[in-house]
């Protein structure tokens, strides 16, 4: 009987954890890790706007925002179908909140990236 479970335990398919994989892409973006970033897009979405797109939110947040100095808040909401990691934290050169938005697909690849002051965030599915 044990080797039955894990035997169906081995077949299961692996759901992603989301966290650790936004936490991650917070990580790449925060750094300027464009190329890995990109490697976790669909193959569909990868070209050279991507590049270009991603490589001037980088440098937007570095220069107007700074550096992040303190996480506020992580939660997972619901926007227009799609699950969004929702990453809230102070900078240093902001006085306002900044929310950090990634659009997670269900299999742990990036659908997409906002970013903006958390008083201007997006409504969220009811």
């Amino acid at each position: 009987m044990h080797l039955l479970l894990m035997a169906l335990a081995l077949q299961a398919p692996q759901r992603p954890d989301t966290l650790a994989l936004a936490r991650q892409y917070t990580v790449w973006f925060y750094t300027g890790q464009v190329d890995s970033l990109i490697a976790h897009y669909p193959p569909s979405a990868r070209d050279t706007t991507l590049r270009r797109m991603l490589a001037s939110r980088m440098e937007q947040v570095a220069v107007r925002a700074g550096t992040e100095t303190a996480v506020i808040e992580e939660k997972f909401v619901k926007r227009n179908g799609a699950t969004q990691y929702w990453r809230t934290a102070k900078f240093s050169d902001m006085s306002e909140p900044f929310l950090l938005r990634w659009v997670i697909n269900p299999d742990g690849s990036i659908g997409g990236i906002g970013l903006g002051l958390l008083s201007q965030a997006p409504p969220i599915d009811p």
